[in-house]
This record gives C-alpha cells, structure tokens and sequence, in this order.
C-alpha cells in the first residue's frame, strides 16, 4: 500500500536519477501576502473525509482509540512519526493514530482548528500564531530545536548580496519553512519584506523542481533534496544547522481541551513517537528503508546516508522545546501577528507529560 501521505499532497511527484518529475503545474504569482479575512476557508472536514476514504478507515471509529495525527510534511521530520509507526511502537503504548501529510503547517493548523486533527507534529510558530489569535494549540514536547534545512540557490548566485530582487520560495506564509526563511535572511544583512520576493509554491519537492527549471532564484530545502541540489550544481549558501540557531522546528501539538478530555491517549502518543526518536539512532538501516518509503527519494548510498546523519544531527533527544527557540520564532511571528509581543514562550507549552514520562523513568529505559 502507497504511503498515507500520497493521499493528500497536492503536487504528485516521482524522484528518478536524482530529478523530479511534476505531474502538477505550480504557480509563481503568488508573492503577495493573502488576506485570511477575505479568502476561503478549506474545506478541511471534506479534505480529511476524502483522506479516510482512500485509506480505507472510517470516521466513526473512536477518536481516542485511533485520532487523526496531522504531519506538517512532506519532509524528513515526517519520517519520526512513520518510524514509529513502522517500527510498531504506538501500537505498544496502546494507540494506533493514523497519520495525514499536509504539505505546510499552515494548512494543517486549519485542520488542528477545526478539531478533526487532534494531535499535530508541526513547527512551532504555527502553534505560537494559532494560540495568539484564540485557538487552545499547545505544544507538547520538540525533537527537533532547531531548522534543519539549507538555503539553495541558483547556479550563478554564490554570495547573500545577490540574492537582493530575486524570487526566493518557501512553502506557505505563516508556515514553519516562512518562518525560518525570514530569521536566516536577516540574520545575513537581508531584509524579507524589502529586499526579495517571497513565493508560497507548496512542499518541497515543488520548490526544488520550480529551481531547476529556472523559475525561482533560491528556496529554503532540507535532506535529501538539497544534497540532491548540490550534486546538480547549485550552490549552499547556507546550512543552517550549522549556525546553532536554537528554533522549535518540529513539535508535537495538541488542545488544551485534548489534554483535559483525553490525557492518556497524549501520553501514549508521546511514548510512541519519543521511542520512535530513539529507535531511529540505534537502528540506522530501519530508518533508512523508512526514508526510502516515505520520502521517495534517491538510493543513492551517498546522499541516504547524508541524510540519515542530518537526521540525526538536529535530533533532541530529550523532547523538552527550546524556551530560546521559542522566543526567537515568536519575534518573526510578531511580524505578522502583533499581538505576540504580549506573550511569554512559556505560554506556548505544556511539559506536564513530558515531567511525567521522565518521573516515571521512561527516558531512561530508552537509553540514550
């Protein structure tokens, strides 16, 4: 059986000799901020609906049992939920949640809104935007405390300067990629709002193809697709790994009132989910089969283990978020939402399972 995600991304795309071939047309004229107000919601009741039908299970079985985990995807930080999936350990905790790709964590914030998604694993300026303006969107714990992506640019661009009115693509405004865009540029000297173009063209395989062809000068990519990038000659200004930035890139999210209403099945999913984190580490060709599963990408020996190790480099085991992190993505999100700046990183997360599992010894028995 195809991956769940297939199911739902909006540009189907297949990876052969390291190329992608789109099967979609994508649009470049879309640079301009939308305005929430006046656009159309989506209809994500009949978005998950038609999700369930093609994965053959139905509505109406307990959402405690079985709840719809959003993946904000796709990407390599989908792959620590699949790993665990794979590897059966929700199903040891006790959970079997089932898993739905979206291809931005802004998109999958309108499904966690609207309470068919009742869990998320997301980037955290999405749940930081959705609890400023009202939602109950609360972070449960962070594996990853930091963007793992590279900026890559054309094959004539090889300083920041020349970035400077040039189209530059991310995959939705308010999303986690956005977010992290606009905190590197200004920290090389570039102003996002002023000094290029911002272009929302979806996942990152869309992003990737749109570079080769030669319609966008730059985009923001992770593993594999910028080691796939490198190879055809485009050049890495920046791996942004590398820079330190403490940032909550990938979260795991839930409600307040999920919490309330449903502790043990939050508890079970971080079991799953953080022993999935682990079990990556110390199972190296498990994960990559899983890569390969997933994301679709090259077989290449070089690049799967280049990216299995970037993997591993931006992993924080512990699971606590990054309250500096925090902070840093609540200054680009202020941006945008003002009323961040009225905020506390701490009014964003709830460690209380996190303080449990760790009372409780389970961090220990996984070891590292």
């Amino acid at each position: 059986m195809s991956p769940a995600w297939q199911a739902v991304r909006p540009l189907k795309f297949y990876i052969k000799s390291l190329r992608l071939v789109p099967t979609l047309r994508y649009k470049l004229n879309t640079h301009s901020r939308p305005d929430v107000n006046k656009t159309n919601p989506i209809p994500v009741r009949r978005i998950i609906s038609f999700v369930a039908i093609i994965l053959g299970f139905p509505l109406s079985l307990p959402a405690v049992d079985q709840p719809i985990v959003g993946i904000a995807g796709p990407a390599i930080n989908m792959i620590y939920s699949f790993v665990a999936k794979d590897a059966g350990l929700f199903q040891k905790h006790g959970i079997e949640p089932k898993l739905v790709v979206f291809d931005s964590g802004s998109v999958l914030a309108q499904a966690a809104m609207s309470g068919d998604a009742k869990m998320s694993v997301t980037s955290g300026p999405v749940t930081i935007a959705s609890r400023t303006q009202g939602a109950d969107a609360i972070m449960i714990a962070s594996c990853v405390n930091t963007p793992p992506y590279s900026i890559v640019a054309a094959k004539n661009i090889t300083r920041w300067e020349q970035l400077k009115g040039k189209r530059i693509a991310m995959s939705r405004f308010g999303s986690g990629t956005d977010t992290s865009l606009r905190l590197v540029l200004r920290k090389f000297g570039l102003d996002p709002a002023k000094d290029l173009i911002i272009l929302q063209l979806g996942t990152q395989p869309s992003r990737y193809q749109a570079l080769m062809a030669g319609n966008i000068d730059a985009t923001i990519i992770s593993p594999p697709l910028d080691l796939m990038a490198k190879k055809d000659g485009f050049n890495i200004l920046v791996s942004i790994p590398d820079l330190g930035i403490p940032y909550p890139q990938q979260t795991v999210e839930t409600t307040d009132r999920f919490v309330r209403e449903h502790p043990q099945t939050v508890k079970n999913f971080l079991k799953g989910f953080i022993e999935g984190v682990h079990f990556a580490a110390k199972n190296k060709d498990h994960t990559k089969k899983t890569i390969l599963k997933y994301l679709k990408t090259s077989s290449d020996p070089e690049i799967l283990e280049a990216t299995y190790q970037s993997y591993v480099q931006v992993t924080d085991y512990t699971g606590y978020p990054n309250l500096e992190g925090i902070r840093n993505a609540m200054d680009e999100v202020a941006q945008r939402v003002p009323a961040v700046k009225n905020k506390k990183p701490e009014d964003f997360v709830n460690t209380r399972f996190l303080k449990e599992l760790e009372k409780e010894g389970f961090f220990k028995s996984l070891g590292k």
